[in-house]
């Protein structure tokens, strides 16, 4: 080998050196993100008063007094909770709470990327839901003025009178989730009037302080409707009213009496009295 060919081996080693350190930076800048840390997972049985803990209770996970994970229940007696810690966390002890209520002494410490451990928990406290003992809808027709109204009425009893909040979903006609007004002893009205017509159900919800609730979504059913619909809904086939169904319609409980006055105003101009 000649000194020429020499050189030129060692200038293309240096060449070839100069590229490898200048695309070290290029790939690791293209790297992926580093694999976030797989949480701490938790399940097991609810002891105690919490056995009969339902589904809508949250069970929380709280490190250093921070909250680390949180969970609804999906079974009644059964939890399961992510708790999601950094490596700073490792040994550190790990309380639990189910709709605010601290469980009884339990040894529980994070540990880091591990696996999914078993640990029952044992509760004391108000978790049974209330008892939802009568709830109606009436009338169950009501005209969509804003004006004209179907009272809402419910008795909740809940153990040792604790009842947190009793609640309907009336967001289906832009309302959103309404408090039922507390009338003394355990009974809760609402008056429903909307301006959005339709058949609507309306789910009604009664909870415990604990977050343990009961859900009814079939008693309350509210149709709602324009005054164009009163003839098809209420009259016959025609379209038009007869003495006979303007007297069943007066007399219908579930017709609220915006629709009565509504079909009285528009068929006959002096109202009972052609009755």
């Amino acid at each position: 080998m000649t000194i020429k060919d020499k050189y030129l081996k060692i200038l293309s080693c240096l060449v070839i050196l100069l590229l490898g350190m200048s695309l070290v930076p290029a790939a690791s800048a293209n790297s992926p993100p580093p694999i976030p840390p797989i949480p701490y997972v938790f399940q097991g049985d609810l002891k105690g008063d919490a056995a009969n803990a339902g589904p809508g209770i949250i069970i929380s996970a709280y490190i250093d007094s921070k909250l680390v994970g949180s969970e609804s229940l999906k079974k009644t007696g059964r939890y399961i909770v992510s708790v999601n810690g950094t490596e700073k966390d490792n040994g550190k002890e790990i309380t639990f709470k189910l709709g605010g209520v601290a469980s009884e002494p339990i040894s529980a410490t994070y540990k880091h990327g591990a696996e999914p451990a078993k640990l029952d928990l044992t509760f004391y406290g108000s978790f049974i839901p209330p008892n939802i003992e009568t709830l109606s809808a009436s009338p169950k027709f009501i005209l969509n003025d804003g004006k004209d109204f179907s009272a809402v009425r419910a008795k909740v009893v809940g153990k040792s009178s604790e009842v947190a909040s009793v609640t309907i979903d009336l967001i289906s006609i832009g309302q959103g989730v309404v408090s039922l007004k507390p009338e003394g002893g355990d009974l809760y009205t609402c008056n429903v009037k909307s301006t959005t017509p339709g058949e609507f159900k309306f789910a009604f919800t009664a909870a415990a302080p604990s977050g343990s609730s009961v859900i009814d979504e079939e008693s309350i059913s509210i149709t709602v409707l324009k005054e164009s619909e009163l003839a098809t809904r209420f009259g016959g086939s025609d379209g038009v009213f007869s003495p006979e169904e303007i007297k069943n319609l007066v007399n219908n409980n579930e017709v609220s009496s915006g629709i009565k006055y509504a079909v009285l105003g528009a068929y006959f101009a002096d109202g009972w009295n052609r009755i």
